[in-house]
Parts: structure tokens; sequence; C-alpha cells
């Protein structure tokens, strides 16, 4: 084995995140451990990070060790009040005899992971029948819940969930969830697993509920995703993170667990055929991808090969070419303060959706987004400002 030296360069610190988690620790000098450990706070990655310390038994930096744990322990304690939290609604579900799907976080923290605490979770994500919700709505004010209602057509419009539900005095959120440890979660009920970003669309929903698993959680009866839908969720789900520019690392490193823990249930037949009922085999080459170059998750070749053939070589090359600091600059995007950044966001929002469209019609739908201007964040603004400067 040759000898390793110590990395020095900031720009690759996620990928020596990435690195540590696949076990191929690179030598750090104690200024690198301490950026480390202060990026995989900020990215959600830290329980893990710490966790594979000591598996590793490697010789962090004492002030570094001392952060990941402390964070570690937050995320246990969180991750515990929401094992609560979802106890209660699965009761409550079963009581009033509502079928209903635990998604993400949620599920794959005790069931994936060596560790419920080493999943980091911002909200409660749960699919229902879209005739239960409102039912599940009621359910939840009963909780205690207070719900909001967005528009199905406005901003970006995403139709997965339309309401968000939470408790009041619940209000620990911080610009980045990761952060704070504090107050109940926020409840999304889905009526759908459909990822949408202006005029871009895919739905992998159909057949879900027949190929869903009875399981038990926290003590409650409970259903999950097949392990191919539950792959498939999560391809999806990835990619379109990543159009929209937000985080994506601790859901790649979802998938290399569900396919690792999952892989005998696994049918990769059944997850070629079901991303082409979905047209969505670039979503899926693209999680797939990206779990396997940044976290070193072993994806069999020939199914991975069989799904690119729907993908244009354009959009192959530019996933191919997303490195893990690329992905992470992705979400990086700086706050909207003017008028102007919302008009370039808006944009390059549309530009972004648009490189993954399947075809003219598909990119057709999502610049005809930019012309219904008055369904738009922006817009809602400049009606807000102009009331108040009438008022």
């Amino acid at each position: 084995m040759s000898e390793k030296t110590p990395a020095q360069s900031a720009p690759v610190t996620i990928q020596i995140i990435a690195n540590i988690l696949a076990g191929d620790a690179p030598a750090l000098t104690a200024e690198t451990w301490d950026s480390v450990a202060i990026t995989a706070i900020v990215v959600g990655l830290a329980p893990l990070l710490h966790w594979q310390i000591e598996q590793q038994q490697l010789a962090a930096p004492p002030l570094a060790l001392a952060k990941l744990a402390v964070t570690r322990q937050a995320h246990a304690q969180r991750n515990q009040a929401i094992a609560g939290q979802l106890a209660e609604i699965l009761a409550a579900c079963h009581r009033q005899h509502i079928p209903g799907i635990v998604l993400k976080g949620a599920i794959l923290a005790p069931l994936v992971y060596p560790e419920p605490a080493l999943r980091p979770m911002n909200d409660i994500d749960l699919l229902f029948m879209p005739d239960d919700l409102p039912r599940v709505g009621a359910l939840l004010q009963e909780l205690g819940y207070h719900g909001k209602t967005k528009a199905a057509d406005h901003g970006p419009g995403i139709t997965k969930h339309l309401s968000t539900f939470r408790r009041a005095g619940g209000d620990g959120a911080t610009p980045n969830p990761y952060l704070s440890a504090a107050a109940d979660r926020t409840v999304e009920p889905h009526g759908s697993l459909e990822e949408a970003w202006f005029g871009l669309t895919v739905d992998i929903t159909p057949g879900v509920w027949p190929r869903a698993i009875a399981t038990e959680l926290h003590g409650q009866p409970a259903s999950r995703l097949s392990a191919a839908d539950t792959l498939l969720h999560l391809t999806v789900h990835a990619a379109f993170h990543v159009i929209m520019g937000a985080s994506i690392l601790v859901q790649l490193y979802d998938i290399g667990r569900v396919l690792s823990v999952w892989r005998d249930e696994l049918d990769w037949g059944q997850v070629i055929d079901l991303s082409r009922r979905a047209r969505a085999e670039p979503y899926v080459v693209a999680g797939l991808t990206w779990a396997a170059k940044i976290y070193g998750t072993p994806v069999p070749p020939g199914p991975l090969a069989e799904l690119k053939l729907a993908c244009a070589p354009a959009l192959l090359h530019y996933i191919d070419h997303l490195t893990a600091d690329a992905l992470f600059q992705r979400s990086q995007q700086p706050p909207l303060t003017s008028l102007a950044g919302r008009l370039r966001r808006g944009l390059a929002d549309r530009r972004e959706a648009a490189r993954w469209a399947g075809s003219l019609a598909g990119k057709w739908r999502v610049w005809q987004t930019a012309l219904a201007v008055h369904k738009t964040d922006t817009a809602s603004l400049l009606l807000g400002r102009a009331l108040k400067t009438e008022t």
C-alpha cells in the first residue's frame, strides 16, 4: 500500500468526506479535519462521518471529533423525537383505517442504516391515496397540527404534496435544517410521487400501492415502498434535487444503503421496466451514477448500460461530469434579494430543467412556464409590494 500524503485543498472537502464514508480515508492535516467536520455538519453527513471514523478507527483530532460527536448526539435526539411523532400519526391512521406508505428518511433511517441516528431527517413524508388526503388533514388537525396549502399551478408547479402540517410552537427550522435539532418536524402528506419543476415532470406513482410491503415501525403497523420503487424514488428525487439546486449528498448515500441492505429483494429487470414506463431512465441513471462515483456504491454495469440506451448523449456527458464538488456547488445558490436576481434565477432554473427534457415538446413545456408570469413567485412579490405601497 502506498503512503498517503495529507490532503490540503479545500475545494475537495466534499470528496474527502465521501472517501472516508466509502472506507478510503486519506491522511489529513488537523486544519483539513476541522474543515471536513464543519462541512459534514452543514451537508448532513456528520453522524455518518463520526460513525465511520469510529468504525475505521481513524485518528481524527479531538476538536473535529467533538464537533461531529455533538452533532451525532443531537441528530439521535431529534430522530428519536421524530420516531415518536411518526408513531403517533401511524397509530391514528391505523385506528381510522387510512393506509399510508412511509417515505424517505423516516423509513430508511430505522430499516437500512446501522443506527437510525445516522440518517438526518428534515420532514416526515407519507404517501396516501389522493382521496384520503382530506381525512389525513382532519386527522393531523385532531393531533394538534396546523396546515398550510399552496396552489398546484403556482411557482415551479410541484404537485406531489400541496399541504404541509406543523404543530403550533414547533417552528425549529433554520435556513439549513441539518443545523436545527429542535422542535417537531413538518409532516408532508403526499398524494403522489410525481417530481415536477417548471414543466418538467416524472411520475413513478402508478403501481406502487399493490407492490407496497407491510412492516412495523416504532411499534405501529406501517407500509414501505418495494425495493424497486424505493430505488426509483430515491434516484429520481436526487436528480430533481440537482435540477432544483438542492443538496443530495445524504440522498445519494441512501441509494447505497438500499442497494446493500435490500439487494436480495431488488429485481433489476423490474427497475428497468418501471423506469421505462415512467420515462425516468435519465434520472435513474443520474442517481446511480453519482452514488457510484461519489461513494463507490456498487451498481451492476449491465442494468446501468441498458438504462443509458434511452438517454441523450449530451445529457449522459453532463451527468458523468458532475463531480461531488460540482453537485455541492449546485446547492450553494445565493439568496434572492432583488428582482433582477429572481429573474436570473428563473431563467437558470428553466434552462437546467430544459436540459433534462427528452424532446423538443418537453423543452417547450419548460420554457412555456416563463410565459405564465402571473403564476410565478416573482409576480406575487411584485403584487405584494404594489399593495403595500398603496396602503
